[in-house]
């Protein structure tokens, strides 16, 4: 499984504030598509790991990711 380049991602969450990103934007930032297993996107992908790393949770709406800042 490849897996995605998170750079850009990353810098958005260093930066401390909430942001969503839809299939397209993530797929321009990373390189790949959004995961389709919801479940997997959530708790288990890269991009969720690094989210829980910086003090974010993750959802998921209608193909779009929601990183909300944990208080």
């Amino acid at each position: 499984m490849a897996r995605p380049d998170l750079s850009k991602v990353i810098k958005m969450l260093e930066a401390g504030e909430d942001f969503s990103l839809t299939d397209k934007q993530y797929l321009k930032k990373t390189g790949l598509s959004i995961p389709k297993n919801p479940r997997y996107l959530i708790s288990e992908s890269a991009v969720a790991k690094e989210a829980r790393k910086n003090g974010f949770s993750v959802t998921l709406q209608e193909r779009t990711i929601m990183f909300k800042k944990n208080k």
